[in-house]
């Protein structure tokens, strides 16, 4: 009776391909729905408690399981394309494949599809950090490779110290490759949408909106000075420009007149932003030149144009002063006041106008209203109600930068002067490792802008009152307003120490995005123009990639296999003998085992049949038994070995 042929058993995927799996998805939780990483981890589970508890489903339940991820996608995003529906479709899919996993070739595909799911992390994170774990996650998916093809016989340590070989061998390729190979239009990092909302500017002013912002440390953006760096206090970047008021908000209205630039000194500079979700690019006063496409509005103000969703680089050229003209419906909107405006403001401007005219007299005299009154800038300011101007003036006097900007415009259009509040970024932080200047969400400002003789003038009431506030840099100012007479400026070992590990990862991640996120084909043509290659196209590049990429792999292969040799004193010991063999007529053939040359020795030459046995034994066992001791007997039974040509 002729018996059956033993079913093959079915290969389990080892453990860590799912741990690769968890590390590829945990990064999208925070941006796909949390139910397509449930999913995935379910088909995973269920893949590996089918051997024990539970049977493997049949074909037709996967094609179900199919449909039915399909259609939760399709009802849930409405599309199946894009780079939300697609990862999440790219997830559920991983989890099915693990499901139904049978052979070392399905291992082998799921950690490819780690890689796809990996290249999304990236996609949506960009980082310096992103990238810290695409490294590690690469180093670890090697290892998992490293166990599918030999499950026994090699021990972690040994598996982790292979990986890292090939990381050490493939990152100068990897980087070869991004920055010789020709860019793709628009960037690959930038076909993603990046999270928004990083600065916390509105373009609405109300009491409250900018000290809201004083616990964000979040970058808006870096600024890089291409030539004399201006000083903080001068350091005003507008993003909005408010004209029109209720009385207690402040909103952009419609200006009409650009203006003019001129004045010296003229400041050019590069700003890299950060994601916002609108349109207005903060600029310094009074940009000049902007970017092609950009568009520079009345008031200064620059608007790209499209939404900034990503990683924005931005060139401008400002000046020192803006001209132009102030029509009859510019003049009315710019002292238009509401209607509840409450009559003590009135009578107390009034007072004003009786000893001068002047517009720069009138802000004096509202200036030193506030000093005079004894206003105090706190950054907890109280609820100011239904009328904020009216109770911030004569009851509590105390507030932050936008109760002052929005009093004071509102004293000089009681006085007659037109005026507006500008809301932007004040100073920022130098950062001497990278060269540019930080600027944070607490650094969010509001200021005032008069007409005075054909142009606008900057007031700051925040100067007056808090002038700490222009010259310092704030984290010191506010620990001095919260710490009052007690503060004395000085810092522990430990705050300076992690500040200045903070400047030094800032300064990383500056050139990160410059030359990772940012890195397009304008800023290719520029590095190759600096390496001499000025007229490289893109076929010419793509062909200087391969012959790079084939020189350094054979370069990679030729000392890889030399340092093994080298490193291997067992198997050079053994060359030295088979050297000796060849000598005598006795070459070992391409492709024979040890065993079989030692073999087919021993018949050849039997006067030799002890020494040939020993030294055999002695290289399996060192070789391929783990045996390290039999390496000195090896070597030693290797130096007295010394065949004749013919035996005695």
């Amino acid at each position: 009776m002729t018996a059956r042929p033993a079913k093959p058993t079915a290969f389990t995927p080892p453990l860590l391909v799912a741990g690769l799996m968890a590390l590829a998805c945990l990064p999208l939780l925070a941006h796909l729905p949390w139910w397509t990483v449930a999913m995935a981890a379910f088909f995973t589970g269920w893949r590996y408690a089918r051997d024990r508890y539970v049977a493997a489903p049949p074909r037709f339940v996967l094609w179900l399981l199919v449909a039915f991820v399909t259609l939760l996608v399709y009802a849930h995003f409405h599309t199946l394309f894009g780079e939300h529906p697609g990862l999440s479709f790219l997830v559920m899919l991983l989890g099915l494949k693990c499901l139904e996993s049978d052979s070392p070739r399905d291992a082998v595909v799921l950690v490819l599809l780690c890689y796809v799911a990996l290249l999304g992390d990236l996609l949506f994170q960009p980082s310096m950090a992103m990238g810290v774990f695409a490294l590690l996650f690469l180093t670890v998916s090697f290892v998992a490779l490293s166990a599918i093809a030999q499950p026994q016989g090699l021990s972690l340590r040994r598996r982790l110290r292979q990986s890292g070989v090939i990381m050490l061998q493939a990152i100068p390729l990897a980087a070869l490759a991004y920055v010789v190979f020709p860019r793709i239009a628009g960037g690959l990092w930038h076909s993603a949408p990046r999270p928004i909302g990083q600065i916390g500017l509105t373009p609405d002013l109300r009491p409250g909106s900018l000290s809201a912002l004083l616990a964000s440390r979040a970058v808006a953006m870096r600024v890089i000075f291409h030539g004399p760096r201006p000083p903080r206090d001068k350091r005003y970047f507008r993003a909005y420009v408010l004209t029109a008021t209720n009385g207690r908000v402040w909103r952009p209205g419609r200006l009409r007149t650009v203006g003019h630039t001129q004045g010296d000194p003229f400041v050019s500079y590069t700003v890299l932003l950060n994601p916002t979700g609108n349109r207005v690019l903060p600029v310094l006063d009074w940009p000049l030149k902007v970017p092609a496409g950009d568009m520079l509005g009345p008031g200064g103000v620059v608007r790209a144009r499209h939404a900034v969703r990503h990683l924005l680089r931005y060139r401008v050229t400002s000046g020192a002063r803006r001209y132009g003209r102030l029509t009859t419906a510019g003049r009315r909107r710019d002292l238009s006041l509401p209607a509840t405006l409450d009559p003590r403001i009135r009578r107390l401007t009034a007072r004003w106008r009786q000893t001068t005219s002047a517009p720069q007299a009138l802000a004096h005299d509202a200036l030193a209203y506030f000093v005079r009154h004894h206003f105090v800038y706190t950054l907890n300011p109280p609820t100011m109600g239904r009328h904020p101007i009216t109770r911030f003036l004569f009851h509590v006097r105390a507030g932050y930068c936008e109760d002052y900007a929005a009093a004071f415009a509102t004293l000089m259009r009681a006085s007659g002067v037109p005026a507006r509040v500008v809301v932007g970024f004040l100073g920022g932080e130098f950062n001497p490792d990278g060269g540019d200047i930080i600027v944070r969400n607490y650094d969010a400002h509001a200021w005032d802008e008069i007409w005075v003789r054909g142009r606008w003038v900057r007031v700051d009431p925040t100067a007056v009152v808090a002038p700490g506030a222009l010259t310092e840099r704030w984290p010191a100012f506010r620990r001095f307003l919260e710490h009052g007479a007690t503060f004395r400026g000085s810092r522990s070992w430990w705050d300076r120490l992690h500040h200045r590990l903070g400047l030094w990862r800032d300064a990383a991640t500056t050139e990160w995005d410059n030359w990772v996120v940012d890195y397009n084909g304008r800023r290719q043509a520029e590095l190759l123009r600096r390496l001499g290659l000025r007229d490289a196209g893109p076929v010419a590049l793509g062909l200087a990639t391969l012959i790079l990429a084939v020189g350094a792999l054979s370069l990679v292969r030729a000392l890889g296999g030399r340092a093994r040799r080298a490193h291997d004193p067992a198997r050079r010991a053994y060359e030295r003998y088979c050297r000796r063999m060849e000598r005598i007529g006795l070459a070992r053939a391409a492709g024979e085992g040890p065993y079989d040359f030692g073999v087919r020795a021993r018949r050849a030459r039997p006067d030799l049949d002890t020494a040939i046995t020993v030294i055999t034994h002695c290289y399996i066992e060192c070789r391929y038994g783990g045996r390290g001791e039999a390496l000195g007997e090896l070597k030693a039974r290797v130096a007295r070995f010394r065949p004749r040509s013919r035996p005695r």
